[in-house]
């Protein structure tokens, strides 16, 4: 049914996998397309209590697929899958390993409970491709404090499990082989709980997230950045694998 992501069910627990591996799940279009399409099946499927979401192969997901059609990034953009992502009535687990980057890590940030593998690089790598991590501005500062979040973002630095542990931007760092396990567990001990209680706690704790005045912003960003001749020089680097020469423009 999906191309780019694989869904599995198990004890009332999905498990939602990014799947192309051969691209260290970098995500791109039709990958946002399906995991929209995916979320939303799984919040009406009564079967299923909780949503994990983990990455085939080497990495969960280098962020962006930087060589998708130019003419796809306005409704890369514009999609609304990580609305979907964060207010999702289901409690949602991030199982992450080896590089977790850009498009990568706001999926995960907008989980609710994120499992580290002691292999995960983590980095908001946005502006360092001409772009925005637009889906991380609102939520990272409530996580990890404004101060943190500005230089994570500004620096686009890559750090470790044991540093985003520190930070409290991953709830656990555990050996790779622990990783699932740990996940499954933290799924066993959500599901001991009411679902009525779980899905009201969630709502409640989101409701300051996303809205319009924050919509709006975002959006006369995207329309700012979507097409510079930054992003245009990140994407020429990056198949030409050196480093951008920025403009401001």
């Amino acid at each position: 049914m999906y191309k780019t992501i694989l869904i599995e069910k198990k004890n009332h627990i999905a498990i939602l996998t990014l799947n192309r591996p051969e691209k260290l799940n970098a995500i791109n279009l039709e990958l946002k397309r399906e995991s929209l399409q995916a979320l939303s099946e799984l919040e009406g499927d009564s079967d299923v209590r909780v949503v994990i979401m983990n990455g085939a192969g080497r990495a969960f997901s280098v962020g962006h697929d930087m060589t998708d059609a130019p003419s796809t990034l306005e409704e890369f953009t514009s999609l609304k899958q990580e609305e979907k992502l964060f207010s999702l009535d289901k409690p949602v687990i991030a199982a992450i390993h080896g590089y977790t980057l850009g498009d990568g890590v706001q999926q995960t940030l907008l989980c609710d409970v994120v499992l580290a593998s002691d292999d995960a690089i983590l980095g908001f790598i946005g502006p360092r491709a001409g772009g925005l991590c637009y889906g991380s501005l609102s939520v990272l500062p409530a996580i990890v404090g404004r101060r943190k979040a500005t230089e994570l973002l500004f620096t686009c630095d890559q750090i470790s499990a044991e540093e985003a542990l520190r930070i409290g931007l991953v709830n656990k760092a555990v050996p790779r082989e622990q990783l699932m396990p740990a996940a499954f567990e933290m799924a066993e001990k959500i599901m001991k709980s009411a679902p009525l209680g779980i899905k009201y706690t969630k709502r409640l704790m989101g409701g300051e997230f996303f809205g319009a005045e924050y919509k709006r912003a975002v959006r006369e960003a995207l329309i700012a950045l979507n097409g510079s001749e930054d992003m245009d020089e990140a994407a020429r680097a990056f198949m030409e694998k050196r480093e951008p020469v920025f403009k401001g423009r």
